[in-house]
């Protein structure tokens, strides 16, 4: 099974890596895992030219746009985590999606039905870490619309979302608490599930 892991946060070693991290490291060895750090990709900004579209290729100038593309397609289970940003991901994290939108769905033939998901029967999950304590969090203007933006992209591909982890209050922890490790760890299990 192949694993991947999209980081959409600027820190490697900050709390949104960290239970990703912890995620990866409770799936068994003989699962493929790979990560995809959006800071470190070299990408032009979608210009919704809509050529993907009929396309199913990317028109830019080739970049890491186009290798994560093929990367979401070929994948069995996915795992997104940003930080929350203003009740959203990233913005790194967000060009890539908007990127690889037809590595998420396709258009139908005719163009006048509803696009088609790529991914039915595949797992996802979602990370977040968000300033915010709990329960303001939840709400659509801190990590509650984080995972809803994340949920929609999701959705749009036909994974089956099987859990989300918020991490509130972050600016105020020195260290994932142990709950959150342990909703970690059965996250990772999950995953992998037949």
């Amino acid at each position: 099974m192949n694993i991947l892991f999209i980081n959409g946060s600027p820190r490697k070693r900050g709390f949104t890596m960290q239970i990703m991290q912890c995620i990866a490291e409770n799936i068994d060895t003989i699962h493929k895992k790979e990560w995809v750090h959006t800071y470190d990709l070299k990408i032009h900004p979608c210009i919704s030219c809509l050529h993907c579209r009929p396309d199913q290729v990317c028109s830019l100038p080739v970049d890491d746009g186009h290798a994560v593309w093929n990367k979401i397609r070929s994948a069995d289970v996915l795992v997104i985590g940003s930080p929350t940003y203003f009740g959203n991901m990233s913005g790194p994290l967000k060009t890539l999606i908007d990127r690889c939108l037809t590595g998420f769905e396709e258009l139908a033939k005719s163009g006048l039905e509803m696009p088609i998901p790529l991914h039915r029967g595949k797992k996802a999950a979602m990370v977040t870490a968000c300033n915010i304590p709990a329960p303001f969090s939840q709400l659509p203007n801190h990590a509650g619309g984080t995972l809803k933006a994340i949920e929609t992209v999701l959705l749009a591909g036909g994974f089956d979302i099987v859990g989300s982890i918020i991490l509130d209050a972050a600016a105020s922890k020195t260290e994932i608490p142990v709950e959150i490790q342990e909703e970690a760890v059965a996250l990772g299990q999950q995953l992998t599930l037949g």
